[in-house]
C-alpha cells in the first residue's frame, strides 16, 4: 500500500496507542502525526523528557497517564477509538521468570482489562497486538513460519502467547478485529534512556554510541534477523488499515540473519566508538537463549503487501545517528 493510500486510511482516524511512551510507541506515533491521525496515547509513566517529546510532535496527541490494569480509566479511553495498536506491559525475558506474578498481572489481566472494554464500549474497534518470537521458543527448522509449534521459554513468552489467544478469542465471539504480529528483533530510534534497551540490538547500539563495553555472552554465534523500526510501523499500519487481516496472524521480522558478534562489530564499527568484551552466560539467560532464528515473512507479504526495506547497514547507521544527536 503506497503512503497516499495511508495517508487516506489514516487521516482524521481515531488512532489509541496503549505503552504509546515506549519505543515502539514512540515511533508509531511520530509517523501517525503526518499521516494527520487523530492521537491518544496511554502510558503509566511520563517524564518530563517525554512530555516534551510528545508536545513536539504535534497538538493532536491526546497524552493520559494510566495503568492498563485501572479499569475506569481505560473504559473511558477506548471509547470512540477506530483503531488501537495495543502495545503496553511489562517486557524481558528474564525478568519475567524471576516475578512471575506481577507479569501475569500486568501482560495477562491488564490486556484483558483492555478487551472487556472494547467489548463492552466498542466492539467494532480494530486492534493490532505485538507478539513475539519467542512465542516458538527453540526453532525446529528455519525459517520459522506461522505454523512453527509454539513452545515458550520464558514466562514473559507464555504470557504473550495467552494475549495473543485472548484477542483472537474476542474477535471469535465478540467481534472485536483482532490481529496479530509476531515480532523479530526490532531496533532503531526513540528508545529512552530512562528505560531499558528494547531488544539486544538497541543496547549494542547505545552502548557503541557511548563508548562502552558491549557485553556479548558466549561465542556470539547464534543468528538473528534484526528489524529497523521503520519497517516495522509499516507494518503495523498496513495490519490496521486491511480488514483481510482480521483474525489473523503474521511475523514481522527482516529475514537475513547475522550473528550478535557481528551485530556487535557492525554496532563499534558504526559508531566508531565503544569495545567488544565477551563474557561468559549467565545462568538466568542461558537457560531461556533460542539459538538461532529466521522469520518467515511470505504470509505478511502476500496478505499485507509488507516487506522490510531498510538494510541492516543503513538501520545501523540511521540509529547511531539518532542516539548522537539525542
Amino acid at each position: 500500500m503506497a503512503d497516499t493510500e495511508l495517508m487516506r486510511r489514516y487521516k482524521g482516524r481515531k488512532v489509541l496507542i496503549t505503552g504509546g511512551l515506549g519505543f515502539i510507541g514512540l515511533n508509531i506515533m511520530q509517523r501517525l502525526t503526518a499521516l494527520d491521525a487523530d492521537i491518544t496515547a496511554v502510558d503509566n509513566f511520563v517524564s518530563p523528557e517525554l512530555q516534551c517529546l510528545v508536545e513536539s510532535l504535534g497538538p493532536r496527541i491526546n497524552l493520559v497517564v494510566a495503568d492498563i490494569r485501572d479499569e475506569d480509566k481505560i473504559e473511558r479511553v477506548v471509547r470512540e477509538q477506530d483503531l488501537i495498536f495495543n502495545l503496553a506491559g511489562k517486557s524481558g525475558a528474564a525478568d519475567s521468570n524471576k516475578t512471575p506474578m506481577n507479569d501475569l498481572d500486568v501482560n495477562c489481566r491488564g490486556h484483558l482489562t483492555i478487551l472487556e472494554a472494547c467489548r463492552r464500549f466498542n466492539p467494532g474497534v480494530a486492534i493490532v497486538f505485538p507478539s513475539s518470537r519467542l512465542v516458538y521458543g527453540k526453532p525446529r527448522y528455519l525459517p520459522v513460519d506461522e505454523n512453527h509449534p509454539l513452545a515458550p521459554d520464558s514466562i514473559y513468552a507464555a504470557h504473550k502467547l495467552a494475549v495473543e489467544n485472548y484477542h483472537l478469542i474476542y474477535g471469535k465471539l465478540y467481534g472485536l478485529k483482532t490481529t496479530i504480529l509476531r515480532i523479530s528483533n526490532p531496533y532503531g530510534p526513540y528508545q529512552t534512556e530512562h528505560s531499558r534497551a528494547y531488544g539486544i540490538a538497541n543496547k549494542f547500539i547505545q552502548s557503541a554510541v557511548r563508548g562502552e563495553n558491549i557485553t556479548l555472552f558466549g561465542d556470539g554465534s547464534q543468528r538473528r534477523d534484526y528489524l529497523f523500526v521503520d519497517d516495522l510501523v509499516q507494518a503495523f499500519f498496513l495490519a490496521g488499515a486491511k480488514e483481510e487481516a482480521r483474525g489473523r496472524v503474521y511475523n514481522i521480522g527482516y529475514s537475513q540473519t547475522v550473528s550478535l558478534l557481528e551485530l556487535a562489530r557492525l554496532a563499534i564499527e558504526t559508531a566508531r566508538s565503544g569495545e567488544l568484551a565477551q563474557v561468559p552466560w549467565p545462568a538466568e539467560y542461558g537457560i531461556i537463549e533460542t539459538g538461532d532464528y529466521q522469520s518467515n515473512i511470505e504470509r505478511a507479504a502476500k496478505e499485507l503487501g509488507w516487506h522490510p526495506l531498510v538494510s541492516l547497514a543503513d538501520g545501523l547507521a540511521r540509529t547511531v545517528e539518532f542516539y548522537r544527536r539525542a
